[in-house]
């Protein structure tokens, strides 16, 4: 005779792993920062073409589901500025960004703005 708890516990194990998968959670926008970083206020909670006006053409646009980033590589530093709805403006606006040097190394986001401004002469 053979044992059969065995065999329905592995059945049961395997029909456990085939229900099915919830859909994955829609990524929310990160809030705005409550201590903007000084200087980067031309930019945080407006359009990209207010970046884009300010940098010129960024090197990067991607679009990650409802999500948007730019990236402006310019004066020794890399600054990523990203992109979400913003249901009061009718329009994506930045609630974010980010610096880091060209060896991926992080770099102070203000400075980095700041250089990529004055590179561009907006400074």
């Amino acid at each position: 005779m053979r044992p059969i708890l065995p065999i329905t516990v592995a059945a049961l194990l395997a029909v456990a792993g085939c229900g099915e998968t919830p859909p994955p959670k829609p990524i929310a926008a990160p809030p705005v920062a409550f201590k903007p970083v000084p200087g980067l206020e031309r930019i945080i909670g407006k359009p990209a073409t207010t970046a884009t006006g300010l940098l010129g053409v960024p090197g990067l646009d991607r679009h990650d589901g409802p999500g948007r980033s730019l990236q402006f590589a310019a004066a020794g530093c890399i600054l990523d500025v990203y992109y979400y709805p913003d249901p009061a403006a009718g329009q994506p606006t930045a609630r974010y960004a980010e610096a880091r040097l060209p060896n991926g190394k992080p770099d102070t986001t203000a400075r980095c703005f700041a250089a990529q401004i004055a590179a561009k002469g907006h400074g």
